[in-house]
């Protein structure tokens, strides 16, 4: 059964071969230097730009590393900082530390006298 039907679906070129009817540009040759300075330019417009942008990717990545190695020097001072700020803040130390100032200790039995007990009273 193919073999019914292959002849009739033959591909022949018809139209096609050396018969000297080329076609000849009729833009001259200025075009084809206009489309070559083109290319070259744009090429080279183009490399320009990889290279810039290249470069100002690795300046940028550069500038980001230098601040986030100071964002993590900042944070461990915050840290510090903080527990610096909770040890100041202590109750036990702020009394300590204003007594000791205002002299504010408890009287003991040589200022007040021999044999005289003073109470005061807490609220």
């Amino acid at each position: 059964m193919s073999r019914r039907y292959s002849t009739r679906y033959t591909f022949t070129a018809k139209g096609r071969g050396s018969s000297g009817t080329e076609q000849k540009l009729t833009c001259g040759k200025w075009f084809w230097k206009l489309s070559g300075a083109v290319i070259v330019f744009a090429t080279l417009f183009g490399l320009a730009g990889s290279f810039w942008f290249g470069w100002k990717i690795r300046s940028s990545l550069d500038a980001l590393a230098r601040e986030t190695k100071t964002g993590r020097e900042l944070q461990q001072i915050s840290r510090l900082l903080k527990n610096e700020e909770r040890n100041l803040f202590d109750k036990k130390r702020i009394e300590t530390v204003a007594a000791a100032k205002l002299d504010l200790y408890p009287p003991s039995e040589k200022y007040l006298g021999a044999g005289i007990t003073v109470r005061i009273p807490r609220p």
